[in-house]
């Protein structure tokens, strides 16, 4: 093992393993920003908290594709508050009109 740095490495890791570690996180940094550059130019501004957190979701799953990164589950989205309970209702009314009871089949009879 060669402990004293050369002129291949940089901060003690070989010039090919970073160029790897270049090349697997630039792509993944670039859909990132396009993904959180498309989606926030679109949502509302009242929406904003709640694809701010999709946002998470998509960047914590990206972590996955990461040789050492393990994705953890992010927060979840937060829970509307109840609205204040309205008046409770009135007494429901029930209309009954007395109709013939007879079969349909003897009405078109006649």
């Amino acid at each position: 093992m060669q402990y004293a740095l050369s002129p291949d490495t940089a901060f003690g890791v070989p010039g090919s393993l970073a160029l790897l570690a270049a090349a697997v996180l630039v792509p993944i940094l670039a859909l990132v920003t396009v993904v959180a550059w498309f989606a926030l130019r679109r949502v509302d501004q009242a929406q904003m908290p709640v694809a701010l957190l999709g946002l998470a979701h998509v960047i914590s799953a990206l972590c996955g594709l990461l040789p050492w990164g393990r994705p953890t589950p992010p927060p979840a989205l937060p829970q509307q508050s109840a609205q204040e309970p309205g008046p409770p209702a009135g007494p429901t009314v029930v209309l009954v009109r007395p109709e013939p009871t007879e079969p349909a089949a003897v009405r078109r009879a006649e």
